[in-house]
């Protein structure tokens, strides 16, 4: 089997699907991996240090798709991927099918391609191994990010997340208690921060007070808690996410600027939609803006902030299921597997996710 490794380099994205290591895995299985020249350099990872390992290096983008059976990127595929995709390409990558242009997902079923969304691969008990990777990364970020632009000159108010003697900490409400929502909290409950957590799933939230008790404050996330929490935030996070379906505007325009002025939304939804009607996604050199006196952050890829251990992080998680598609072939590997089946949004063209193909029916 042919893998392919793409070179991202839209919206300052620096990290890379398969680590040196990861690779090797592959080829001693017996496997041709392709890397497309420079894709691990921003991790610290050069062409050789591939080679090393055995991988082929290939020199433009649109060989690196040509040579694939296997093509596994970061982005999403975007328009301009379309013209190089072969028919029944096999594409793993983080998609967000359902913020998707319609060009792109016909684009897709007219190609026949197998795409895999590494997003969605959800294990018996309704985990994402993948998403869940990522998610502890990006909570960990979420008080470096907040903190940043809460004491930053000249936009930010000057507050300390956690206080000192004698001056009250930050309040931080995170709306949503998934990984992301949990390792956060416990974050910002370490500087010290006030901290509620909200959220409809009442077991995430025992699990939030089983791991920090009474350090962090716990409620239904009901629209009066939703305001009420808005109102008095010094950092507000959404963390909410709706497997392979667009996260609803959960805040109205009004709630936000109902919000202290220069207070932080950090918006962790971004990459499904966004949980704001004053929601765009931004990037990671210019990651923030003004919107009713309230500073966003709503960039989609942040774990690319620290691109060599998400890296790492995502090759742990995905060599096991690359080995199985070699092994297999990719629609033998989703009979044997079915995580790696729950995560497929196409199969030969076909969407296998009724929602989804219900929403571009019509578009």
């Amino acid at each position: 089997m042919n893998f392919g490794i793409v070179h991202e380099t839209r919206l300052n994205e620096k990290r890379v699907a398969l680590t040196p290591g990861g690779a090797a895995t592959l080829v001693r299985a017996g496997h041709t991996v392709y890397l497309e020249s420079g894709a691990g350099l921003a991790c610290g990872w050069t062409d050789q240090d591939y080679q090393n390992q055995g991988v082929q290096i290939v020199f433009n983008h649109e060989e690196i798709y040509g040579r694939a059976e296997i093509l596994l990127k970061i982005l999403p595929v975007v328009a301009e991927n379309l013209a190089y995709i072969h028919t029944g390409q096999t594409i793993i990558s983080f998609q967000h099918l359902a913020i998707a242009s319609p060009e792109v997902y016909h684009g897709l079923v007219k190609k026949k391609v197998n795409l895999i969304g590494m997003e969605i691969i959800e294990d018996d008990d309704g985990s994402r191994p993948i998403l869940r990777g990522m998610s502890e990364i990006a909570g960990q970020l979420a008080p470096i990010i907040a903190g940043n632009y809460l004491g930053r000159d000249p936009m930010g108010k000057g507050v300390l997340l956690g206080g000192v003697a004698g001056v009250s900490p930050a309040s931080v409400v995170i709306l949503g208690a998934g990984t992301s929502g949990l390792n956060a909290a416990c974050a910002f409950s370490g500087l010290g921060a006030q901290v509620h957590v909200l959220d409809r799933n009442l077991d995430k939230l025992r699990e939030v007070r089983k791991r920090l008790g009474n350090q962090v404050a716990t409620l239904f996330a009901d629209e009066n808690n939703i305001t009420k929490t808005l109102k008095f935030a010094d950092v507000f996070m959404g963390a909410v996410l709706i497997r392979g379906s667009l996260t609803p505007h959960i805040l109205k325009r009004s709630m936000i600027a109902a919000m202290k002025p220069l207070s932080i939304f950090i918006d962790f939804s971004i990459d499904e939609g966004g949980i704001s009607e004053t929601s765009r996604p931004t990037t990671l050199s210019d990651p923030i803006y003004l919107e009713e006196g309230v500073i966003h952050y709503c960039v989609p890829n942040i774990t690319a902030g620290v691109n060599r251990t998400a890296s790492r992080a995502l090759a742990n998680m995905l060599v096991d299921v690359l080995q199985t598609i070699g092994e297999l072939g990719t629609k033998k590997a989703l009979n044997k597997n079915p995580a790696l089946r729950r995560g497929t949004y196409l199969l030969d063209g076909e969407c296998l996710i009724p929602a989804l193909k219900d929403h571009f029916t019509h578009k």
